[in-house]
């Protein structure tokens, strides 16, 4: 992807916009990252008529126009959520609490996730009998940081974790430095996580017109102001256990879960995403579905996909307490087990 920003005006930004295909794209980005224009000659302007790779294209040209605009002028057209840089703040937040802060804070989330494995706990949120999903379960919560994301906006070479962790490709090496770049930003009387939402539950059902609808059971409803700075977006598991699962496997599971969004933060934008996030397995839904459904994207959420530079999880799960798990323990034998079916492959 390359980009020539062009001139301000009252309402915006022009930008030049070169695909990974080549083709030329004409955008206006709007201060509040509205696309109020976009000419080019190569795909069909009908979404009807598009292919799933000539929409993902289109998609790719006017996400990284904003992405130009927020980074070299410092306008917010991207939620924090998206933005690659300032997406890893919230994996390192994650990581950096301790067990029971965690269950303090994602204990409603982990007991819907666990609700799907597990027939004898209770989900938060239960789906409405006369509806049968066709597909696409998503399990959300919002998560807000105590950063500024107007620091980023200031400076967004100065605000990015990512140079610190260049290079490192081992999952547990990864989180500590992220969670260590955080504690440095953040201020001594703030927490690193400001607030979690409650949670809603996304799915897909079949319409009487036979449209696929994604109707909303719950809602997330928090008291921070602005934008949150992640997402959780995690699918439950096609899979049952007996087994409980133990809290750092599912504070695992979710730092794993943000590392993939991260990757998933930069190839939305058309651009590979830096070692450290080149991950194999689910990170953010809608990224899913084009993996799904467009040739032009390999298969990055299937964690045993055959994809060039790009890894299986590699979470230890005791790694989080304590730095290192004994090989053929009863917890890395679960971990084993479950790898596939808890990673979305």
């Amino acid at each position: 992807m390359e980009a020539r920003i062009g001139d301000e005006d009252e309402e915006g930004v022009g930008l030049r916009i070169i695909d990974n295909n080549g083709v030329s794209h004409g955008i206006h980005v709007s201060f509040d990252g509205e696309i109020t224009y976009h000419e080019q000659d190569a795909y069909p302007t009908s979404a009807t008529k598009q292919t799933a790779d000539e929409s993902v294209r289109l998609r790719q040209a006017q996400e990284y126009a904003r992405y130009m605009v927020q980074r070299e002028l410092g306008y917010q057209t991207l939620q924090p959520r998206l933005t690659p840089e300032w997406l890893p703040y919230a994996l390192g937040s994650v990581f950096g609490l301790s067990f029971d802060a965690f269950e303090d804070r994602f204990g409603h989330y982990a007991q819907q996730y666990h609700s799907a494995l597990r027939p004898t706990i209770d989900p938060v949120i239960e789906l409405p009998d006369e509806d049968a999903p066709v597909g696409g379960i998503t399990y959300r919560a919002d998560v807000f940081l105590g950063l500024d994301f107007e620091a980023y906006l200031d400076d967004p070479a100065a605000a990015s974790p990512v140079d610190a962790v260049a290079g490192i490709t081992d999952a547990y090496a990864l989180y500590e430095v992220l969670s260590e770049e955080l504690s440095d930003r953040i201020t001594d009387d703030a927490a690193a996580i400001k607030e979690v939402s409650a949670l809603d539950l996304q799915y897909q059902r079949r319409a009487s017109d036979g449209r696929v609808e994604e109707p909303v059971v719950g809602e997330r409803s928090y008291t921070s102001e602005g934008p949150p700075d992640a997402q959780l977006q995690m699918t439950p598991p096609q899979t049952s256990i007996e087994s409980t699962l133990t809290t750092e496997i599912i504070q695992g599971l979710v730092c794993h879960h943000l590392q993939c969004q991260v990757r998933d933060a930069y190839l939305r934008l058309g651009l590979e995403p830096p070692e450290p996030f080149r991950v194999l397995g689910q990170g953010l839904a809608e990224q899913t579905m084009h993996y799904q459904h467009a040739d032009c994207y390999p298969e990055y959420h299937l964690t045993d996909a055959d994809i060039e530079g790009y890894r299986q999880p590699g979470v230890e799960t005791g790694a989080l307490g304590v730095g290192e798990i004994e090989p053929g323990s009863e917890l890395s034998s679960l971990s084993t087990r479950l790898k596939r079916a808890l990673f979305g492959g």
